[in-house]
């Protein structure tokens, strides 16, 4: 007998759930791949949108902000040291034309009185102490004399004062923080100024240096100071006196005769203390104020402010100037050590005058591996956020799957343990018209086995009802067949001139021969039989 069909469906659920991916797992992966296709559409808006390129803009604003900050700054500040070198130039020119008025010399016979260089040289020390602000580290004065020309090095020896400010930027300068690096020093002495440990009695000028490059723009003819003061750029030549840049200004007599150079110093120090950019984002920032020869930036030559560890680490020599698309600007080095910022001219001339030609650039840079540990630490987190998401969202997709499918999974397991008729219904519309259908199977199913073996058991007694018609006398079969014929029992008395009394017997014994009890159940397998035959069984 062959097995019901629901039976067949719960083996093939069950083997199927063995072989593939059972309901709970098909449907996971249906919400992870959604989740998956949401997530690749966010990640395509976000690249669109330019967030994973907030890191970089962050840092290009706060590098410009710095960067305009301290431009602005340093245009200011400078600008405003250029005017206070013009005024110390003319200071130091109406002191000095008013000394020699006094011993009655003219300045162009300043190099024939040797003796007359340290009286000048006193008065001149006055107004360099008056002039020193928190703005400048030194400021100093050199004459086109020697006090002694008859010396072989009297060429190169020009007479002259340099006082350094030991603290700068202090708002008050007092004798015990000024050395004094160049001039006599019984004029320090007398003014309670120290000597410092590089102190020389006079300076040493070479052609080509800060002396002659000033000297010479002024034998142009132009009086004008404010179109011949020149900044010069720190110096390894003048390391023994200067460890900056240096503002250097003619001093011209009233004649035309140009008598010397005066200006200030803007030391390392000094720039470091007013120039650091804000450091509290990026640790190893600093900015650079440095002359710009044949497009590169000479690091020897500029002012660096940031941290210790940066303007230590040994950045010298010439920066190469890169510009990338995205408007950074990368110096590179030696030994490929590359610094990223954002770089610009600054005006330290006027237009149209004599130094205007030379360019300076200030920048606010870094190394780029910290430039670019920022923006890759930015575009992390906000890939961390995203497969945080995701993970959570896999995990509500998993237990959702899990809820949806446990009354799926339990319907099941009831089909296979009992009857379709004791479900439980879930609620689920599709699972409980399933549960429906199968109890339909079920219940058809069962009354199909029951008709079937009602009609087995019929079947029985019909055949045994057969063999028992062998079992009749000649004369009872004669009163069965006429029963077949369709007669009755008055009809057949008389047609075999019996009595009704008779054929009464013969119905008993022939109801009870074949296991019938009434006129009527025989008729019922007399026309079984010639349903099945066609025809009566003949008489033995």
């Amino acid at each position: 007998m062959k097995k019901p069909g629901f039976f067949k469906l719960l083996k093939d659920i069950r083997e199927y759930s063995y072989e593939g991916l059972n309901l709970q797992r098909r449907l996971f992966l249906f919400f992870l791949l959604f989740l998956v296709t949401v997530m690749s559409g966010l990640l395509l808006i976000l690249f669109a949108t330019g967030i994973f390129r907030v890191g970089f803009n962050e840092s290009q604003i706060f590098l410009k902000n710095e960067l305009n900050h301290i431009e602005a700054n340093v245009e200011r500040e400078f600008g405003s040291i250029s005017m206070q070198g013009v005024s110390l130039s003319n200071m130091l020119t109406a002191e000095i034309e008013r000394k020699l008025a006094e011993i009655d010399l003219n300045p162009a016979s300043l190099q024939d009185s040797p003796s007359s260089l340290e009286p000048i040289l006193d008065d001149c020390l006055k107004i360099l102490s008056a002039s020193l602000n928190n703005r400048t580290s030194a400021a100093f004065v050199i004459l086109d004399a020697t006090v002694n020309p008859a010396l072989d090095q009297a060429e190169s020896s020009r007479s002259g004062l340099f006082l350094k400010n030991m603290l700068p930027n202090t708002g008050y300068v007092s004798p015990s923080s000024v050395r004094c690096l160049r001039g006599p020093a019984s004029l320090a002495r007398e003014n309670s100024i120290y000597l410092s440990p590089q102190w020389q009695m006079e300076f040493t000028v070479l052609p080509g240096d800060l002396f002659h490059l000033t000297m010479d723009a002024a034998k142009h003819g132009d009086t004008d100071l404010t179109k011949l003061y020149l900044w010069h750029p720190k110096s390894r030549s003048a390391a023994d006196i200067s460890e900056g840049m240096l503002l250097s200004l003619p001093v011209i007599a009233s004649d035309g005769t140009i008598m010397g150079i005066c200006g200030f110093e803007v030391s390392d120090m000094l720039f470091k203390m007013l120039y650091t950019p804000d450091n509290t984002v990026f640790g190893r920032i600093f900015s650079i104020l440095a002359p710009v020869e044949q497009e590169m930036l000479d690091a020897s030559k500029a002012l660096l402010a940031g941290s210790y560890t940066v303007t230590s680490a040994g950045i010298d020599g010439p920066l190469e100037i890169n510009n990338d698309i995205n408007g950074l600007t990368h110096l590179t080095g030696k030994e490929d050590v590359t610094y990223s910022g954002l770089c610009q001219t600054v005006n330290l001339y006027p237009k149209d005058t004599i130094h205007s030609d030379q360019v300076w650039r200030l920048g606010v840079v870094m190394p780029w591996q910290d430039l670019s540990d920022y923006m890759m630490a930015k575009n992390l987190r906000i890939l961390f956020l995203l497969v945080g998401l995701l993970i959570t969202s896999a995990l509500i997709a998993l237990l959702l799957s899990r809820k949806y499918i446990r009354p799926v999974v339990n319907a099941i397991g009831n089909i296979r343990n009992k009857t379709c008729t004791d479900y439980e219904k879930t609620n689920i519309q599709e699972i409980d018209d399933l549960i429906n259908f199968l109890a339909e199977q079920e219940t058809n199913t069962a009354l199909s086995q029951s008709a079937l073996d009602d009609s087995h058991r019929s079947f029985t007694l019909f055949e045994t009802f057969v063999e028992n018609i062998k079992t009749l006398s000649p004369a009872e079969r004669l009163v069965f067949n006429l029963y077949m014929e369709g007669y009755n029992a008055r009809e057949i008395a008389e047609k075999l001139y019996l009595s009704i009394n008779t054929i009464k017997t013969h119905n008993k014994r022939i109801y009870m021969k074949l296991n019938v009890s009434s006129r009527k159940e025989l008729l019922v397998y007399v026309n079984m039989m010639k349903e099945r035959n066609g025809t009566l069984p003949s008489v033995r």
